[in-house]
């Protein structure tokens, strides 16, 4: 009897549902599907971590105590950073990416030496208290070239690797605030700018989502490396640029 009516509901459902899908559906169905097209431009913001100054922190201390003073420093932390990108497929696998990007990097500290002075043809020694600040604005022309594991489908998940060259163009800050017995002090020959035209690398690991055959989304792990020289006080010292990014991708297809 059990049975009977266990094999009478099943079909009883089989029917109801072979009869909804029959019906033309109440409302209009989003229309997920179609060529994804080869062409592509993505807005990207994330966090990048691990550029460091330490050789010019290190040695801006190891000055201001040859000085009769430290300079205590705070290192780069982990910074924002904005990318524009393009892209083109190849193959169905293979793609051409070339991007702009832009970071934010700053680091400060604060401490004090003994500065020599001529004042009127005469000698003086000077007690100086300072605040630096050493900003990076970094910018990044890169290319180069992605391997998506799974075919671009709408609805779909493709995870990829990448990796390319880049022409960086680190634009650097040091800002030296001096001060002696609490008023402002001139002190030029601390508050200094470079720029370089440097290369880099980078490799990425990412994720990507097609939401429709035009928008997507991906989530982007990457290393990245690069350096650039400041000189100051006589001598050459290294920034290093390279670290690792997260980023969260947005693309239109077109």
């Amino acid at each position: 009897m059990k049975k009977t009516i266990a094999l009478t509901m099943a079909l009883v459902i089989a029917l109801i549902a072979a009869n909804a899908h029959a019906k033309p559906p109440l409302f209009k169905q989003k229309k997920y599907y179609g060529p994804i097209p080869f062409n592509t431009v993505s807005f990207s913001l994330g966090f990048v971590d691990g550029p460091s100054a330490e050789y010019l922190i290190q040695h801006f201390n190891w000055w201001a105590v040859a000085r009769n003073g430290y300079d205590e420093w705070e290192d780069f932390t982990t910074s924002p950073f904005a990318r524009v990108g393009y892209e083109r497929q190849m193959t169905p696998n293979h793609f051409f990416r070339t991007s702009l990007s832009f970071g934010y990097l700053k680091g400060k500290s604060q401490g004090e030496y003994v500065a020599s002075v001529t004042q009127a043809d005469t000698l003086a020694n000077i007690a100086l208290d300072i605040k630096r600040e050493l900003a990076v604005y970094l910018f990044q022309l890169e290319a180069g070239f992605s391997y998506f594991f799974i075919s671009p489908e709408p609805r779909s998940f493709s995870p990829y690797v990448g990796a390319g060259f880049a022409a960086v163009i680190p634009v650097v800050r040091l800002n030296t605030d001096s001060y002696s017995n609490g008023s402002p002090f001139s002190n030029p020959a601390e508050t200094i700018s470079r720029e370089s035209l440097e290369v880099g690398f980078h490799a990425e690991l990412g994720m990507i989502y097609y939401i429709t055959n035009r928008y997507s989304a991906a989530m982007e792990g990457r290393f990245q490396q690069a350096q650039s020289e400041f000189y100051i006080h006589d001598a050459n010292f290294d920034i290093d640029y390279g670290g690792f990014t997260l980023a969260l991708n947005f693309n239109y297809h077109f």
